[in-house]
């Protein structure tokens, strides 16, 4: 019997399906209903830039009707629509003007901003982020929410959590992101073969699950006025603004980024009904909790961000896409003459020319819907389109360049020229089904942000590998777990820099955190590691002749070895069937030996020397 095909389900039905009317923790603050604007957001538009109408671009010259209103209605696109219908795409041999670029004159050093005369250790790092003041901070929430737990009748052992024990929950959390278990409870394991010993040594399981259920990071008194929606000065991420604005501080205070910058959405992966989830097809989680993210392109450090609500307030009239960027990129923090590269949720040709009049410069990919974007098709691209042929148009600071690659794309910029002669190679096909190499014209556009877009690659994985996160029915607690990962992966990129500077090696980014971890936890904790001979005692043939191991003298048995300690001068045994070499140096038992030195030929007793344990 055939298989019945399924139909696709919209966006609309996979929001209903995963949102929920009421959110578990019951004070997320944001509504569940899913608007016409929310299904564009879902499908990667935004609904005050695209056009549904125009995302298959017409085979005819002239706009229409609805098309020519949607274009006038965007007072900053700059041009005029019938002044785009007189231009024309040109070709890749025609010249193009040289853009003009604003100086680099940043506000501060580029790079890290801390003391580089003296040396920072992981948890110094560590603690520019999670100060003393915001651990005290988050101990005070804590203790309280536990004490409201407490009278609501909660049946769970409870102390006071402090600073110090605080830290040692967030090392636990750091090493559960290196070893991976399935349940919380399986790092409290005895047995020989799943048990992770160093955590059990740092803190027990019952009190680990009790800062995990009391955890808060608002103050509950505050949040108790904080409930009114309709009130218009409700906050909608009261419970998780505190750390978040900490972190964004200290983002901001130790590292001032260089000159190329990334925006991008960060997806912080949820599967629990609340309104506050968001949908991007693009990313490797589809669901999750939403935030706008400005990156140093160079090092992948996070500079700034801001959380997406769908109730959030339309700050303009130029859409959410305008409104996040503008938000993020301040010139009076970073300076002028930087650049910024996006993707096309973000680009637009309104959006750069109020970067260009900030003395900002931009890239990114564009929508072909996207307001501002020229219609003509005046000698422009076709479907049959060679692999390599390129287009272009010049409207004053802006160029839109048209790129035939696997598939059509499309790229504006204030900071580039049309073409300047770069050439890419590529498999071609022949007909007879053979490849051969061949180079293409390759715009500088799409060059430089194939280049410079690469710290997404950076950042991304690496908040994505070793994350702490876990799961959980709070939405504060999930934030939690991503602010935590964002200021380990900000502290490695601080970590490189001291390295740079020193021109010391730099360790990797999982040693990084097992480092982390350790002084987290507090180094004084010991663990049971398999002993070792020093580096510098060895073995060295007698001269002369054969003596009495002392090892084999000291359990009660006489043999002679040619052997002995180079640096002790005592004689053992160092064959494989009788290694008293290796027991002599790891027996606890022997504290004290009198050593022997030759001295003249006169054997004579010599200073007293201690093992080490």
């Amino acid at each position: 019997m055939p298989l019945r095909h399924r139909r696709k389900r919209t966006a609309e039905e996979l929001a209903l399906e995963v949102y929920g009317s009421s959110d578990e923790d019951g004070g997320s603050g944001f509504e569940s209903a899913v608007s016409d604007e929310e299904e564009m957001f879902f499908n990667g538009m935004d609904p005050a830039q695209d056009d549904p109408a125009l995302a298959q671009p017409e085979e005819s010259e002239t706009p229409t009707e609805a098309q020519s209103e949607a274009a006038a209605a965007n007072k900053s696109d700059g041009k005029k629509q019938s002044s785009q219908e007189s231009q024309r795409w040109k070709n890749v041999d025609e010249d193009d003007a040289d853009p003009f670029h604003h100086a680099f004159a940043p506000s501060r050093n580029p790079g890290s901003l801390l003391d580089h005369s003296r040396e920072y250790s992981p948890l110094e790092l560590f603690q520019l982020f999670f100060s003393l003041e915001v651990v005290n901070g988050l101990c005070s929430n804590t203790n309280k929410n536990a004490a409201l737990q407490k009278q609501k009748g909660k049946k769970y052992k409870w102390e006071p959590v402090e600073i110090s024990e605080f830290l040692k929950f967030c090392g636990i959390l750091v090493f559960m992101g290196i070893i991976r278990s399935p349940r919380i409870q399986d790092y409290w394991r005895t047995d020989n073969v799943w048990q992770t010993p160093f955590v059990r040594k740092v803190m027990g399981r019952e009190r680990f699950q009790a800062i995990s259920w009391s955890f808060h990071i608002s103050d509950p008194d505050a949040d108790k006025e904080n409930v009114k929606k309709e009130k218009a000065d409700y906050d909608n991420l009261a419970k998780i603004r505190p750390l978040m604005e900490s972190i964004k501080f200290a983002c901001k205070a130790f590292y001032h980024p260089r000159r190329r910058l990334w925006i991008d959405e960060r997806m912080v992966p949820t599967l629990v009904k609340s309104g506050m989830k968001a949908f991007l097809k693009s990313k490797p989680h589809n669901w999750g909790y939403k935030l706008f993210v400005l990156c140093d392109s160079a090092t992948g450090y996070t500079c700034d961000f801001k959380v997406y609500g769908t109730s959030s307030p339309r700050v303009t009239s130029h859409g959410l896409s305008h409104d996040s960027v503008v938000s993020l990129v301040d010139p009076s923090f970073l300076g002028t003459g930087y650049v910024l590269y996006c993707d096309s949720f973000y680009t637009s040709p309104t959006l750069f020319r109020d970067l260009y009049e900030m003395k900002i410069g931009a890239c990114g990919t564009v929508r072909e819907n996207r307001s501002g974007y020229p219609r003509t098709q005046e000698n422009g691209l076709s479907r049959t389109s060679e692999r390599g042929s390129m287009r272009w148009i010049r409207q004053g600071p802006l160029l839109f360049v048209k790129w035939v690659d696997t598939k059509e794309v499309s790229i504006c910029s204030t900071i580039h020229k049309a073409y300047t002669g770069d050439a890419i190679s590529r498999k071609w096909r022949k007909p007879d089904g053979t490849c051969e190499a061949r180079k293409f014209h390759l715009p500088a556009a799409v060059k430089s942000y194939n280049k410079y877009m690469g710290g997404v690659d950076f950042s991304d994985p690496k908040l994505q590998s070793y994350t702490t996160r876990r799961r959980t029915y709070k939405w504060y607690k999930t934030f939690f777990f991503h602010f935590l990962d964002m200021a380990v992966a900000n502290t490695y990129v601080l970590y490189r820099e001291q390295c740079e500077v020193k021109s010391k090696k730099t360790m990797t980014y999982i040693d990084f955190r097992r480092g982390l971890c350790v002084q987290l936890c507090d180094a004084k904790v010991k663990v049971a590691l398999p002993k070792i001979v020093p580096m510098d005692h060895e073995l060295e043939r007698i001269a002369g002749g054969r003596r009495v191991c002392r090892q084999c003298k000291l359990e009660g048995r006489r043999n002679d070895t040619s052997w002995q300690c180079a640096r002790c001068d005592v004689p053992l045994c160092g064959s494989a069937a009788r290694n008293c070499f290796r027991k002599w140096h790891l027996d606890d038992k022997v504290k004290v030996v009198k050593r022997l030195h030759l001295k003249k030929g006169v054997r004579s007793k010599g200073e007293v020397t201690v093992t080490i344990e």
